[in-house]
């Protein structure tokens, strides 16, 4: 009995180690969209969204980005930037910007890729404190959220916020919006200004050190009076936050009782809004503009405001400072030609695309994974099924110590920033094999 209780321990413990994998191929996989990194995606253009690498080596000026697949095949040893996701870009690993060097995978290409947007990120630097990541100089950075319109990264402390205002969490501190757009970018995305409904506002915090006398609203994200209309906001607590931590964030929303009063919910209440990417359509086929149908209702004005002075009420979108958008709020902007061009005037019509989104993104990376799953076809566990007694436990106690001197050997790598190359993989067995023969004399 006592023999049985330890296999099935052991057992148990080669389970949660191949579950252990499976979850980290998981989180890779999200990351790389599915994207077993073997072939140069040069050939599919400019993809909706994949994952990109830059190289600091080859290019240190930060002007050019490349696949999965290139940054292992073409840039082992090199000094290369992880970027997470980018949208509508095409491999330039090979082209003129990397000089003599070929890549290796796919050597027939343009001499540029001339729609490819970069930024910042390219030259190894993130936020408006054009700083690296991690920063060696600053361990205590925190989380980083991707702004969905520049894919620039930010410092939470960074995004514009005053000192009586936080990131909308709930109380497990996990982000209540969905995207993030930054105070840069907030120019390119005045027409939000009539989807009051669609913002997240970031909650106050007591500021004990505070004068009494500080008027609150002040410096609030002001929820601006919302104008009477058939959107829906069921309460659903879903969340999709965007973090740099998950890869080398959700949405308090004011519900239509709220909206009237003009009172905020609680920073851990999740709302969503109505996912139906349609427009309302006219006799004649067109779709009718949401905006102008909205401001053709006339406001309901109470006799207690009607002579009230509302000039100095603030904006949503103010020039220096982050917004935080509801989920799902792409799909309430309107499809009428006249909102379209606005979109495309200001070049973020990819806003009205469903694979640019991040969620799809991650999706489509899921069903990969699943389909390999089901290729696999069991043969993980029919070969642990085959294992006696003696060798399970041999396995469990090799599979300890390889994680053992595993973690040893990359800790040095981790602390310094060093890159593992192919030849320091080829060491640390090396090693193994050394120690295992010594250990069997």
């Amino acid at each position: 009995m006592e023999e049985q209780q330890v296999d099935d321990e052991h057992a148990v413990t080669i389970t949660e180690f191949i579950e252990g994998m499976e979850a980290q191929q998981l989180e890779a996989d999200l990351v790389l969209g599915g994207d077993e990194g073997k072939e140069c995606t040069y050939e599919k253009g400019y993809m909706k969204r994949q994952a990109v690498f830059s190289c600091l080596t080859c290019t240190p000026g930060g002007n050019a980005g490349f696949c999965t697949a290139c940054s292992l095949t073409c840039h082992e040893g090199h000094k290369v930037v992880e970027l997470w996701t980018r949208r509508r870009f095409r491999c330039d690993c090979g082209n003129e910007k990397f000089g003599e060097f070929e890549c290796k995978l796919f050597k027939q290409r343009d001499c540029v890729n001339e729609l490819n947007i970069y930024n910042q990120n390219y030259g190894g630097v993130y936020c408006t404190c054009h700083r690296p990541y991690p920063d060696p100089e600053n361990e205590d950075q925190g989380e980083m959220l991707q702004c969905c319109i520049c894919e620039d990264w930010f410092h939470e402390t960074h995004l514009g916020l005053p000192p009586n205002l936080q990131i909308p969490r709930d109380d497990e501190g996990e982000p209540v919006f969905d995207e993030v757009i930054c105070q840069s970018c907030i120019s390119r995305c005045s027409f939000l200004e009539d989807y009051p409904q669609l913002f997240v506002s970031p909650p106050e915090v007591e500021d004990e050190d505070a004068p009494q006398s500080q008027d609150a609203d002040a410096t609030r994200i002001a929820t601006a009076e919302v104008p009477t209309t058939e959107t829906s906001l069921p309460v659903k607590p879903e969340m999709n936050g965007l973090t740099l931590e998950t890869v080398l964030g959700g949405r308090p929303l004011q519900s239509p009782e709220a909206a009237e009063t003009g009172e905020p919910n609680g920073a851990g209440d999740n709302v969503e809004v109505s996912t139906s990417h349609t427009g309302e359509s006219s006799g004649s086929g067109d779709i009718i503009c949401k905006i102008k149908k909205i401001k053709d209702v006339p406001a309901q004005i109470s006799p207690e405001t009607e002579n009230a002075d509302t000039s100095g009420r603030q904006k949503l979108l103010e020039p220096e400072r982050a917004v935080f958008l509801a989920k799902q709020w792409r799909t309430e902007l309107c499809l009428c030609g006249a909102c379209r061009a606005t979109y495309a005037a200001k070049g973020v019509e990819f806003l009205l695309d469903k694979d640019d989104t991040l969620q799809e993104y991650e999706e489509s990376a899921k069903r990969k994974r699943e389909e390999a799953k089901q290729k696999e076809d069991g043969t993980t566990q029919a070969f642990l099924q085959k294992l006696g007694h003696v060798q399970r436990i041999e396995l469990v106690h090799g599979i300890n110590d390889l994680t053992t001197e595993l973690g040893a050997f990359l800790t040095p790598f981790g602390q310094n920033g060093k890159t593992v190359t192919r030849d320091d993989i080829n060491e640390f067995f090396e090693g193994l094999r050394k120690k295992r023969r010594l250990n069997n004399i």
